[in-house]
């Protein structure tokens, strides 16, 4: 049986224990906790004293119990879902790929994407392979001082007497193989990334995280989780909106453009599918018009999964004020764009821009388009959003206008070079044409006159080479 942790041990002393309990020799150790080979030895010896043992064997032996904190192949902290797992498997093998590889692995992607679910699923296939445990901590409702006891509560760690909560962790971590799966890190991730920095360095732990950002540590693997492809997302919506209603009769035509609208997002697709026996297929295409407004009801255990608007709030209340300004103008754009056009539009300078769209992909605002040329959008969800806070915003018209004024530039310089790839060019912006057409208050206004002009001649070139206006 073993002795109890003596009272006395120190924080310090617990990640050296943590560390021969790896195997870790003296010199590793040091260069781990970035201390003396000397004052690893003296903590040893202290260590040996306390627990009234020869040798380092015995001592991890003593201070460890050689049980796990949760039931083999179980996970602590993770009840099971009760929704069949659809168009994930490859990401789920993908993950479990990289945590054989690498002790940190961070999912991200953007809000409703299906990042938990994944994680879950990981954790649920890959406990039976850490010997002392596996746990899943929710970190939504965790504020920045309480991680630590967050972590603990799921480990069934109690505070030691007299010293931090974080030595019980590192304790509990320290024994032996555990899988700890941090999930919705993103408001927290400068707290996280030093915890997980922290118990990498000194415990035999393998991290998974999600966030809608990476943690920005060394060694950290990052893996992206996108939306569903068509033919996943459609077998989604069949299948919860087959649970939801008994009579649900199956139309693929209808249903591939609402999965298309709905950006392959896995939580926008369950909130439809839900609301489907109450509105008809036909109807909620029609509704996906405010979509933000139609997605709502869940009542899901996660509160701010109850809503799609709920979701994105959650990622846009946790940008600065720089990063809101530029989120909101970029709504204006109905397609794809490049940092040419979002200065334009933003009314900043380029470098200024690209700062602020490289932050918001980071955080999984924006998505970057294949191709060597830089290019950018934001999913259809995700702009339905941000156009509202634009429409609130005292800049509205103003940025209504310079996108107006960059429409109409960028049809003008077309129309000055129909060659080469011109139709493509005119596919792509004829889209923001419409939108910014839309968006012309109804008194005469020059540029939007000089816009409409071009836009209709370039369409009359367009199908006078044979093919459709976009």
């Amino acid at each position: 049986m073993n002795a109890p942790r003596p009272a006395t041990v120190s924080a310090r002393e617990a990640e050296v224990i943590a560390a021969l309990g790896a195997g870790l020799s003296n010199a590793q150790i040091a260069r781990r906790l970035h201390i003396s080979v000397r004052t690893v030895e003296g903590h040893v010896s202290s260590l040996l004293r306390k627990y009234g043992v020869a040798d380092r064997r015995a001592l991890v032996a003593r201070s460890a119990t050689p049980s796990s904190f949760t039931a083999p192949g179980g996970v602590a902290g993770l009840v099971g879902s009760r929704t069949t797992f659809i168009g994930r498997h490859e990401d789920r093998r993908a993950v479990l790929d990289a945590l054989d590889r690498h002790g940190l692995v961070t999912l991200v992607g953007p809000g409703g994407v299906g990042k938990t679910r994944v994680a879950e699923a990981v954790a649920e296939a890959a406990a039976a392979g850490f010997p002392y445990g596996a746990a899943f901590v929710d970190l939504v409702p965790v504020r920045h001082d309480a991680l630590a006891q967050a972590v603990a509560a799921v480990l069934g760690v109690a505070e030691p007497a007299h010293q931090s909560i974080d030595v019980g962790v590192v304790e509990r971590l320290g024994r032996g193989r555990s899988l700890l799966v941090l999930d919705n890190c993103e408001h927290l991730t400068d707290t996280v990334a030093a915890f997980v920095d922290r118990i990498l360095a000194v415990c035999p732990v393998t991290v998974l995280a999600t966030s809608r950002e990476r943690l920005g540590l060394p060694g950290e693997r990052v893996l992206s989780v996108a939306p569903l492809p068509l033919c996943s997302a459609e077998e989604l919506f069949h299948d919860r909106a087959a649970m939801a209603d008994s009579e649900y009769v199956r139309d693929e035509t209808i249903v591939s453009r609402l999965c298309t609208r709905l950006d392959g997002l896995p939580l926008a697709i369950e909130l439809a599918a839900a609301r489907g026996g109450a509105l008809g297929l036909t109807g909620l295409l029609t509704g996906l018009d405010d979509c933000l407004r139609l997605l709502t009801g869940g009542r899901g255990p996660v509160a701010r999964h109850r809503s799609l608007r709920t979701v994105i709030s959650w990622s846009h209340d946790l940008l600065t004020g720089d990063e809101r300004a530029a989120f909101r103008r970029f709504s204006v754009f109905a397609g794809d764009f490049d940092l040419a056009a979002a200065a334009e539009v933003a009314g900043e300078h380029v470098a200024t821009v690209a700062d602020m769209v490289g932050r918001l992909v980071d955080k999984n605002l924006l998505t970057r388009r294949g191709g060597p040329a830089g290019r950018w959008r934001m999913l259809d969800t995700v702009r339905a959003f941000a156009a509202e806070r634009l429409r609130e915003s005292r800049e509205h018209a103003d940025v209504r206008h310079r996108h107006l004024c960059w429409a109409s530039a960028a049809a003008a310089d077309l129309l000055a070079g129909l060659d080469g790839d011109w139709h493509d060019r005119f596919d792509a912006l004829a889209g923001d044409a419409r939108a910014a057409l839309a968006g012309v208050p109804r008194r005469p206004d020059p540029v939007a006159y000089r816009l409409a002009s071009t836009v209709a001649r370039l369409a009359f070139a367009r199908r006078f080479v044979g093919e459709a206006v976009a």
